[in-house]
Protein backbone atom coordinates (compact mmCIF):
# COMPACT_ATOMS: atom_id res chain seq x y z
CA UNK A 1 0.00 0.00 0.00
CA UNK A 2 0.94 3.35 -1.02
CA UNK A 3 1.56 5.92 2.08
CA UNK A 4 -0.16 9.46 1.78
CA UNK A 5 3.18 10.88 1.47
CA UNK A 6 5.35 8.51 -1.24
CA UNK A 7 5.19 9.49 -4.42
CA UNK A 8 5.27 6.41 -7.45
CA UNK A 9 7.31 7.74 -10.37
CA UNK A 10 7.44 4.26 -12.49
CA UNK A 11 5.09 1.63 -13.82
CA UNK A 12 5.00 -2.00 -14.59
CA UNK A 13 4.04 -2.94 -17.96
CA UNK A 14 0.48 -3.29 -17.12
CA UNK A 15 0.37 0.02 -15.21
CA UNK A 16 2.00 2.02 -18.40
CA UNK A 17 -0.72 0.11 -20.58
CA UNK A 18 -3.40 1.08 -19.05
CA UNK A 19 -2.40 5.02 -18.07
CA UNK A 20 -1.69 5.12 -21.92
CA UNK A 21 -4.44 3.60 -23.59
CA UNK A 22 -6.60 6.23 -21.39
CA UNK A 23 -4.32 8.65 -22.89
CA UNK A 24 -4.75 7.61 -26.58
CA UNK A 25 -8.83 7.14 -26.21
CA UNK A 26 -8.55 10.98 -24.86
CA UNK A 27 -6.35 12.09 -27.67
CA UNK A 28 -9.42 10.42 -29.87
CA UNK A 29 -12.01 11.41 -28.26
CA UNK A 30 -15.04 13.75 -30.28
CA UNK A 31 -16.97 16.83 -29.35
CA UNK A 32 -20.68 17.07 -30.61
CA UNK A 33 -19.65 18.36 -33.96
CA UNK A 34 -17.47 15.08 -34.67
CA UNK A 35 -14.07 16.97 -34.23
CA UNK A 36 -11.28 16.16 -32.22
CA UNK A 37 -11.42 17.68 -28.57
CA UNK A 38 -7.49 17.20 -28.43
CA UNK A 39 -6.24 19.48 -31.43
CA UNK A 40 -3.54 17.29 -33.37
CA UNK A 41 -0.47 19.56 -32.51
CA UNK A 42 -1.52 19.46 -29.43
CA UNK A 43 -1.14 15.30 -28.84
CA UNK A 44 2.09 15.68 -26.47
CA UNK A 45 3.50 12.17 -27.54
CA UNK A 46 4.42 9.71 -24.95
CA UNK A 47 7.37 8.75 -24.39
CA UNK A 48 8.08 5.26 -22.53
CA UNK A 49 11.65 4.93 -21.21
CA UNK A 50 12.67 1.53 -20.02
CA UNK A 51 15.24 -1.05 -19.81
CA UNK A 52 15.82 -3.35 -23.06
CA UNK A 53 13.76 -6.02 -23.43
CA UNK A 54 10.37 -5.74 -21.00
CA UNK A 55 7.94 -4.81 -23.67
CA UNK A 56 7.70 -1.54 -24.89
CA UNK A 57 7.15 -1.93 -28.34
CA UNK A 58 5.01 -4.78 -27.47
CA UNK A 59 2.94 -2.76 -24.98
CA UNK A 60 2.20 0.00 -28.00
CA UNK A 61 1.06 -2.74 -30.24
CA UNK A 62 -1.57 -3.89 -27.71
CA UNK A 63 -3.04 -0.33 -27.47
CA UNK A 64 -3.65 -0.09 -30.93
CA UNK A 65 -5.17 -3.44 -31.50
CA UNK A 66 -7.06 -3.06 -28.43
CA UNK A 67 -8.35 0.47 -29.92
CA UNK A 68 -8.67 -0.80 -33.30
CA UNK A 69 -6.35 1.79 -34.87
CA UNK A 70 -3.88 1.03 -37.04
CA UNK A 71 0.27 0.74 -35.67
CA UNK A 72 3.09 1.80 -37.23
CA UNK A 73 6.83 0.93 -35.90
CA UNK A 74 9.79 3.20 -36.84
CA UNK A 75 13.24 2.59 -35.51
CA UNK A 76 15.32 5.84 -35.51
CA UNK A 77 18.54 4.04 -35.62
CA UNK A 78 17.60 1.01 -38.01
CA UNK A 79 17.19 4.23 -41.29
CA UNK A 80 19.77 6.63 -42.84
CA UNK A 81 19.17 10.25 -42.48
CA UNK A 82 17.63 10.35 -45.98
CA UNK A 83 15.02 7.87 -45.22
CA UNK A 84 14.30 9.60 -42.11
CA UNK A 85 14.45 13.43 -43.38
CA UNK A 86 13.86 12.64 -47.06
CA UNK A 87 16.07 12.40 -50.66
CA UNK A 88 17.18 15.63 -52.01
CA UNK A 89 15.75 16.23 -55.62
CA UNK A 90 16.82 19.43 -57.96
CA UNK A 91 13.50 21.02 -58.95
CA UNK A 92 13.16 23.75 -61.88
CA UNK A 93 11.77 27.03 -61.17
CA UNK A 94 9.88 29.16 -64.02
CA UNK A 95 12.54 31.63 -64.22
CA UNK A 96 15.05 29.18 -64.51
CA UNK A 97 16.26 28.58 -61.26
CA UNK A 98 16.99 25.45 -59.38
CA UNK A 99 15.61 24.68 -55.88
CA UNK A 100 16.29 21.69 -53.90
CA UNK A 101 13.47 19.84 -53.01
CA UNK A 102 12.96 16.48 -50.62
CA UNK A 103 11.19 13.54 -51.31
CA UNK A 104 8.80 12.32 -48.74
CA UNK A 105 10.11 10.99 -45.31
CA UNK A 106 9.87 7.32 -45.05
CA UNK A 107 8.14 8.05 -42.14
CA UNK A 108 5.73 9.76 -42.95
CA UNK A 109 5.12 7.65 -46.30
CA UNK A 110 5.08 4.77 -44.12
CA UNK A 111 2.21 6.02 -41.92
CA UNK A 112 -0.01 7.23 -45.27
CA UNK A 113 0.39 4.06 -47.01
CA UNK A 114 -1.57 3.19 -43.81
CA UNK A 115 -4.45 5.74 -43.74
CA UNK A 116 -4.61 4.40 -47.81
CA UNK A 117 -5.46 1.00 -46.58
CA UNK A 118 -8.03 2.56 -44.08
CA UNK A 119 -6.26 2.83 -40.82
CA UNK A 120 -7.35 6.81 -40.60
CA UNK A 121 -6.31 6.64 -36.88
CA UNK A 122 -3.59 4.91 -34.99
CA UNK A 123 -0.40 5.27 -33.67
CA UNK A 124 3.44 6.41 -34.87
CA UNK A 125 6.01 4.32 -32.98
CA UNK A 126 9.07 5.39 -32.84
CA UNK A 127 11.90 2.92 -31.25
CA UNK A 128 14.98 3.90 -29.80
CA UNK A 129 14.20 7.58 -30.16
CA UNK A 130 17.08 8.69 -27.65
CA UNK A 131 19.66 7.45 -29.69
CA UNK A 132 19.13 9.16 -32.93
CA UNK A 133 22.59 10.69 -34.03
CA UNK A 134 22.73 14.31 -33.67
CA UNK A 135 22.18 15.34 -37.16
CA UNK A 136 18.94 13.60 -36.84
CA UNK A 137 18.01 15.25 -33.57
CA UNK A 138 16.78 18.26 -35.12
CA UNK A 139 14.64 17.17 -37.43
CA UNK A 140 12.91 14.97 -34.93
CA UNK A 141 12.47 17.64 -32.21
CA UNK A 142 10.78 19.60 -35.44
CA UNK A 143 8.64 16.12 -35.64
CA UNK A 144 7.52 16.46 -31.81
CA UNK A 145 6.39 20.49 -32.04
CA UNK A 146 5.11 20.63 -35.32
CA UNK A 147 4.29 17.18 -36.94
CA UNK A 148 6.17 17.84 -39.85
CA UNK A 149 8.67 16.93 -41.46
CA UNK A 150 9.85 18.87 -44.52
CA UNK A 151 7.02 19.60 -46.11
CA UNK A 152 5.06 16.54 -45.20
CA UNK A 153 2.74 16.60 -42.40
CA UNK A 154 1.81 13.51 -40.21
CA UNK A 155 -2.19 12.57 -40.90
CA UNK A 156 -4.46 14.56 -38.26
CA UNK A 157 -5.53 10.88 -36.91
CA UNK A 158 -2.35 9.87 -35.97
CA UNK A 159 -0.64 10.51 -32.43
CA UNK A 160 3.16 9.48 -31.99
CA UNK A 161 4.72 7.15 -29.02
CA UNK A 162 8.19 7.13 -28.52
CA UNK A 163 10.30 4.63 -26.83
CA UNK A 164 14.09 4.47 -25.27
CA UNK A 165 15.91 2.82 -23.12
CA UNK A 166 17.85 4.84 -20.07
CA UNK A 167 21.65 5.64 -20.12
CA UNK A 168 23.21 3.19 -17.92
CA UNK A 169 21.63 0.37 -20.35
CA UNK A 170 22.84 1.84 -24.00
CA UNK A 171 26.29 3.54 -24.84
CA UNK A 172 24.49 5.32 -27.99
CA UNK A 173 21.63 6.89 -25.58
CA UNK A 174 21.38 10.63 -24.68
CA UNK A 175 19.54 12.46 -22.18
CA UNK A 176 16.64 14.27 -23.26
CA UNK A 177 16.99 17.92 -22.94
CA UNK A 178 14.81 20.19 -21.25
CA UNK A 179 13.77 21.13 -24.85
CA UNK A 180 12.67 17.43 -25.36
CA UNK A 181 11.16 16.84 -22.30
CA UNK A 182 9.05 19.45 -21.76
CA UNK A 183 7.14 18.04 -25.17
CA UNK A 184 6.68 14.42 -24.05
CA UNK A 185 4.75 12.32 -21.76
CA UNK A 186 7.49 10.40 -19.76
CA UNK A 187 6.26 7.03 -18.62
CA UNK A 188 9.06 5.68 -16.97
CA UNK A 189 8.87 1.54 -16.46
CA UNK A 190 10.68 -1.04 -14.93
CA UNK A 191 10.60 -4.51 -15.10
CA UNK A 192 7.86 -6.30 -12.96
CA UNK A 193 8.15 -10.38 -12.27
CA UNK A 194 4.26 -10.43 -10.97
CA UNK A 195 3.45 -9.01 -14.05
CA UNK A 196 5.36 -10.48 -16.60
CA UNK A 197 3.95 -13.86 -15.19
CA UNK A 198 0.65 -13.15 -15.61
CA UNK A 199 1.56 -12.08 -19.00
CA UNK A 200 3.56 -15.47 -20.00
CA UNK A 201 0.33 -17.35 -18.51
CA UNK A 202 -2.23 -15.40 -20.86
CA UNK A 203 0.31 -15.78 -24.33
CA UNK A 204 0.57 -19.79 -23.37
CA UNK A 205 4.39 -19.69 -22.67
CA UNK A 206 5.84 -23.25 -22.56
CA UNK A 207 5.38 -24.80 -18.83
CA UNK A 208 8.43 -25.16 -17.81
CA UNK A 209 9.37 -21.66 -18.72
CA UNK A 210 6.86 -20.20 -16.85
CA UNK A 211 7.19 -22.57 -14.03
CA UNK A 212 10.46 -22.14 -13.69
CA UNK A 213 10.17 -18.29 -13.76
CA UNK A 214 7.36 -18.94 -10.34
CA UNK A 215 9.96 -20.82 -8.69
CA UNK A 216 12.93 -18.23 -9.81
CA UNK A 217 11.75 -14.57 -10.11
CA UNK A 218 15.27 -13.02 -9.52
CA UNK A 219 15.92 -14.61 -13.02
CA UNK A 220 13.46 -13.13 -15.15
CA UNK A 221 15.49 -9.85 -15.66
CA UNK A 222 19.23 -9.25 -15.48
CA UNK A 223 21.03 -6.42 -17.15
CA UNK A 224 24.62 -5.89 -16.03
CA UNK A 225 27.09 -4.64 -18.20
CA UNK A 226 30.13 -3.78 -16.03
CA UNK A 227 34.15 -4.88 -16.37
CA UNK A 228 33.69 -7.70 -13.59
CA UNK A 229 30.57 -9.15 -15.54
CA UNK A 230 28.06 -8.54 -18.97
CA UNK A 231 24.90 -10.65 -18.78
CA UNK A 232 21.21 -10.17 -20.65
CA UNK A 233 18.42 -11.67 -19.47
CA UNK A 234 15.34 -9.90 -20.34
CA UNK A 235 11.67 -11.09 -20.85
CA UNK A 236 12.23 -10.89 -24.34
CA UNK A 237 14.70 -13.39 -23.66
CA UNK A 238 12.23 -15.57 -22.13
CA UNK A 239 9.31 -15.06 -24.75
CA UNK A 240 11.44 -16.09 -27.67
CA UNK A 241 13.14 -18.97 -25.73
CA UNK A 242 9.41 -20.37 -25.05
CA UNK A 243 8.66 -20.50 -28.69
CA UNK A 244 12.44 -22.34 -29.36
CA UNK A 245 11.39 -24.77 -26.86
CA UNK A 246 7.81 -25.48 -28.04
CA UNK A 247 9.08 -25.63 -31.58
CA UNK A 248 11.75 -27.87 -30.73
CA UNK A 249 9.26 -30.33 -29.06
CA UNK A 250 6.86 -29.86 -31.84
CA UNK A 251 9.86 -30.93 -34.54
CA UNK A 252 11.47 -33.97 -31.83
CA UNK A 253 14.79 -31.37 -32.13
CA UNK A 254 16.92 -31.65 -29.00
CA UNK A 255 17.51 -28.47 -26.78
CA UNK A 256 20.72 -27.77 -25.84
CA UNK A 257 22.71 -25.91 -22.89
CA UNK A 258 24.12 -23.84 -25.98
CA UNK A 259 20.47 -23.20 -27.36
CA UNK A 260 19.11 -22.10 -23.78
CA UNK A 261 22.35 -19.61 -23.64
CA UNK A 262 21.78 -17.83 -26.77
CA UNK A 263 18.49 -16.64 -25.49
CA UNK A 264 19.48 -16.25 -21.76
CA UNK A 265 22.87 -14.36 -21.73
CA UNK A 266 23.88 -15.29 -18.71
CA UNK A 267 25.99 -18.44 -18.04
CA UNK A 268 24.61 -19.10 -14.29
CA UNK A 269 20.69 -18.50 -15.13
CA UNK A 270 21.14 -20.09 -18.36
CA UNK A 271 22.73 -23.48 -16.67
CA UNK A 272 19.80 -23.15 -14.13
CA UNK A 273 17.20 -23.51 -16.47
CA UNK A 274 18.54 -25.89 -18.35
CA UNK A 275 19.07 -28.02 -14.99
CA UNK A 276 15.68 -27.35 -14.56
CA UNK A 277 14.24 -28.51 -17.84
CA UNK A 278 16.41 -31.59 -18.63
CA UNK A 279 15.15 -32.75 -15.11
CA UNK A 280 11.31 -31.97 -15.92
CA UNK A 281 11.05 -32.37 -19.54
CA UNK A 282 12.66 -36.11 -19.21
CA UNK A 283 9.42 -37.74 -18.25
CA UNK A 284 11.50 -40.82 -17.09
CA UNK A 285 13.58 -39.10 -14.86
CA UNK A 286 11.24 -40.12 -11.66
CA UNK A 287 9.25 -43.23 -12.88
CA UNK A 288 11.53 -44.76 -15.29
CA UNK A 289 14.67 -44.11 -12.81
CA UNK A 290 12.71 -45.65 -9.36
CA UNK A 291 12.86 -48.58 -11.85
CA UNK A 292 16.35 -48.91 -11.01
CA UNK A 293 15.39 -50.14 -7.62
CA UNK A 294 13.99 -53.03 -8.96
CA UNK A 295 16.73 -53.97 -10.65
CA UNK A 296 15.35 -53.00 -14.60
CA UNK A 297 18.30 -52.10 -16.85
CA UNK A 298 18.38 -48.55 -17.95
CA UNK A 299 21.18 -47.96 -20.45
CA UNK A 300 19.60 -45.25 -22.86
CA UNK A 301 18.84 -43.71 -19.35
CA UNK A 302 22.76 -43.87 -18.47
CA UNK A 303 23.24 -42.43 -21.69
CA UNK A 304 21.18 -39.75 -21.73
CA UNK A 305 22.55 -39.02 -17.73
CA UNK A 306 26.52 -39.13 -18.74
CA UNK A 307 25.61 -36.75 -22.28
CA UNK A 308 24.19 -34.11 -19.68
CA UNK A 309 26.74 -33.80 -17.06
CA UNK A 310 27.72 -33.88 -13.37
CA UNK A 311 24.66 -32.03 -12.54
CA UNK A 312 22.07 -34.14 -13.63
CA UNK A 313 23.91 -37.67 -12.14
CA UNK A 314 23.49 -36.07 -8.52
CA UNK A 315 19.91 -34.93 -9.83
CA UNK A 316 19.51 -38.96 -10.36
CA UNK A 317 20.85 -39.62 -7.10
CA UNK A 318 18.63 -37.46 -5.61
CA UNK A 319 16.17 -38.90 -6.54
CA UNK A 320 16.80 -42.71 -6.24
CA UNK A 321 17.73 -41.86 -2.26
CA UNK A 322 14.09 -40.33 -2.00
CA UNK A 323 12.75 -43.84 -3.57
CA UNK A 324 14.85 -45.97 -0.84
CA UNK A 325 13.62 -43.76 1.75
CA UNK A 326 9.95 -43.95 0.83
CA UNK A 327 10.46 -47.56 0.50
CA UNK A 328 11.90 -48.32 4.32
CA UNK A 329 8.18 -47.94 5.60
CA UNK A 330 6.98 -50.95 4.29
CA UNK A 331 10.15 -53.06 2.97
CA UNK A 332 12.23 -56.23 5.13
CA UNK A 333 16.02 -54.70 5.45
CA UNK A 334 17.16 -57.16 2.91
CA UNK A 335 15.06 -56.04 0.35
CA UNK A 336 16.31 -51.97 1.09
CA UNK A 337 19.89 -53.81 0.79
CA UNK A 338 19.28 -55.15 -2.59
CA UNK A 339 18.54 -51.64 -3.86
CA UNK A 340 21.16 -49.92 -2.38
CA UNK A 341 23.50 -52.09 -4.22
CA UNK A 342 21.29 -52.16 -7.72
CA UNK A 343 22.15 -48.41 -6.53
CA UNK A 344 25.73 -49.16 -6.36
CA UNK A 345 25.80 -50.74 -9.73
CA UNK A 346 23.84 -47.94 -11.45
CA UNK A 347 26.41 -45.32 -10.34
CA UNK A 348 29.09 -47.71 -11.62
CA UNK A 349 27.73 -46.93 -15.24
CA UNK A 350 28.50 -43.19 -14.88
CA UNK A 351 31.02 -40.96 -15.76
CA UNK A 352 32.58 -40.16 -12.45
CA UNK A 353 31.67 -43.05 -10.90
CA UNK A 354 34.27 -43.31 -7.72
CA UNK A 355 33.03 -39.84 -6.09
CA UNK A 356 29.28 -40.16 -7.42
CA UNK A 357 29.41 -43.43 -5.46
CA UNK A 358 31.51 -42.31 -1.94
CA UNK A 359 28.83 -38.84 -2.79
CA UNK A 360 25.53 -42.21 -2.14
CA UNK A 361 28.07 -43.90 0.22
CA UNK A 362 27.74 -40.63 2.38
CA UNK A 363 24.07 -39.87 1.96
CA UNK A 364 23.39 -43.41 3.58
CA UNK A 365 25.20 -42.89 6.31
CA UNK A 366 24.14 -39.98 7.28
CA UNK A 367 20.47 -41.72 7.51
CA UNK A 368 20.27 -43.24 10.67
CA UNK A 369 17.76 -46.02 9.07
CA UNK A 370 19.80 -46.71 5.52
CA UNK A 371 22.82 -47.14 7.82
CA UNK A 372 21.27 -49.33 10.34
CA UNK A 373 20.52 -51.72 6.88
CA UNK A 374 23.24 -51.51 5.35
CA UNK A 375 25.48 -52.64 8.81
CA UNK A 376 22.78 -55.34 9.67
CA UNK A 377 22.71 -57.13 6.72
CA UNK A 378 26.29 -56.67 5.84
CA UNK A 379 25.90 -54.29 2.44
CA UNK A 380 29.08 -55.54 1.15
CA UNK A 381 28.86 -52.39 -1.55
CA UNK A 382 28.80 -49.91 1.52
CA UNK A 383 31.16 -51.91 3.74
CA UNK A 384 33.39 -51.85 0.17
CA UNK A 385 33.70 -48.24 0.29
CA UNK A 386 33.81 -47.57 4.05
CA UNK A 387 37.10 -50.01 3.96
CA UNK A 388 38.72 -48.41 1.37
CA UNK A 389 37.96 -45.09 2.93
CA UNK A 390 38.13 -45.69 6.82
CA UNK A 391 40.07 -49.07 6.41
CA UNK A 392 37.21 -50.22 9.00
CA UNK A 393 36.90 -54.47 8.96
CA UNK A 394 33.91 -56.58 8.01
Amino acid sequence: MISKNSVKTSYNISGAKSEMKNGIRAYYAKDADGKYIYEPVNRQPFYLEGPPGIGKTELVKQIAEELGIGFVSFSVTHHTRNSIIGLPVIEDLPNGDKYTEYTMSEVIAEVVRACEKGQTEGILLLDEFNCASDTIMPVMLAFLQTRNIGLYHLPDGWSLVLCGNPVEYNASAKRFTPAIMDRVRRLEILPDAEDFLTYAEAKGFHRLVVDYLKLNPQNIYKVTNSRERAETVTTRGWENLARTIAAYETEGLELSRMTVLQFIKSVPVAEDFWNYYWLHHNSFTEAELLKVLEGCEAPTLVDSINRSGRAFAESALDILEKGLLRNLAYEKPERISEKIGRVFAFLDQMEDAQSLREKFFFRVTENTELCNVVFKVKNEDYLAIARSMYGMAS
